[in-house]
């Protein structure tokens, strides 16, 4: 018969090493998360990157190639628009000192903000401003905020996710 400190100690054993195997897959899943992460991070990196430099692009084409009071054909294709001008926020300046798109963007933030919502994305900007379901859209949308959040208007607390300027 075994002794009782025998299979204690047997029982010991094997539970230590379980731990450490789990320890082992635990570091392996961490590496795979922190990897993963790090992917999704040059991804928005990359598509942000691309944006701007489709927009400044298009500004380009805009001021050299496009004729009086037209957009170049280079927008139009990237669903970009002409180059919006916006102010910097300062006090006692409201939205009506922005271009009507982005003072409708700026409103549907602040209200949603009241609401305490988590923030506003590009896609439900695109909806507001009743522009058709397109990525070139819907990146424009997200430009236009990006603009705003430089300009002081709003904030972006989670890459793509736009709140109300904090005062």
């Amino acid at each position: 018969m075994p002794s009782v400190l025998g299979v204690l100690e047997r029982r010991e054993r094997v539970a230590l090493a379980r731990a450490e195997e789990l320890r082992a897959e635990l570091e392996r899943v961490q590496a795979a998360v922190a990897e993963a992460e790090e992917v999704a991070r040059r991804a928005v990196i990359a598509r942000e990157e691309t944006v701007a430099a489709l927009a400044e692009a298009a500004d380009e084409a805009a001021v050299c190639d496009a004729p009086a009071g037209r957009p170049a054909p280079v927008l139009a294709a990237v669903g970009l628009g002409p180059r919006v001008e916006v102010p910097l926020w300062r006090d006692g300046l409201g939205i009506e000192a922005l271009p009507p798109d982005c003072a409708r963007i700026v409103a549907l933030v602040d209200q949603d903000g009241a609401g305490g919502g988590e923030g506003v994305r590009a896609r439900r900007m695109r909806e507001h401003l009743g522009w058709p379901a397109s990525d070139a859209k819907e990146q424009a949308a997200r430009f236009r905020a990006k603009r705003l959040v430089e300009r002081g208007w709003l904030t972006e607390e989670r890459p793509g996710l736009f709140r109300p300027r904090t005062v």
